[in-house]
């Protein structure tokens, strides 16, 4: 498995991954009509515009060279106004969940955020997500929430809070 930055050729793969997961991962908890209602022509434009803003997007590919999953990286202000590093995205297609790739894709964004000298970060994730106790797992601690709106429908999002990821010894 390779992990790598991403570029404008791997909009269709990371737009497959993206739907993919949604509607297999998320389908218990996120509204039903939203999840089929995503586009993938919209979706992939979205992410396409990501990259040409030079928008940074982490993307694990298998040996055949498939796109399995990907994170999405920002910096971000916290509360105080100091910038901070902000996974918004990470998303690992089904039957690769389990491998540690979605570890090496935070750790990857941790590596990129402390070299531009950026040592807290947030990791959003909604409320009713299973992979919240992945997050704890990692260190991360709930201390923020916002809402996020998917379709006409609003969701909780926790923010985990890493204060100092130099220290953190899991990242390293």
């Amino acid at each position: 498995m390779i992990i790598r930055k991403a570029s404008i050729y791997d909009s269709i793969g990371i737009t497959k991954v993206y739907i993919e997961t949604l509607k297999s991962s998320y389908k218990s908890f996120i509204d039903k009509d939203y999840v089929e209602s995503v586009s993938f022509d919209k979706q992939k434009r979205l992410f396409m515009n990501r990259l040409n803003k030079e928008n940074l997007i982490y993307v694990a590919e298998s040996k055949i060279g498939e796109i399995v999953a990907f994170a999405i990286p920002e910096v971000s202000k916290d509360a105080n106004g100091n910038n901070r590093g902000e996974i918004t995205m990470v998303y690992v297609l089904d039957r690769f969940q389990g491998e540690g790739i979605g570890f090496k894709l935070i750790q990857k964004s941790v590596k990129t955020f402390i070299k531009s000298n950026i040592n807290s970060m947030v990791m959003w994730v909604l409320k009713d997500n299973p992979s919240n106790g992945f997050c704890e797992s990692l260190g991360g601690e709930p201390k923020e929430t916002k809402l996020v709106q998917l379709g006409t429908l609003d969701y909780v999002s926790i923010g985990y809070v890493w204060k100092d990821l130099e220290s953190c010894e899991i990242f390293k």
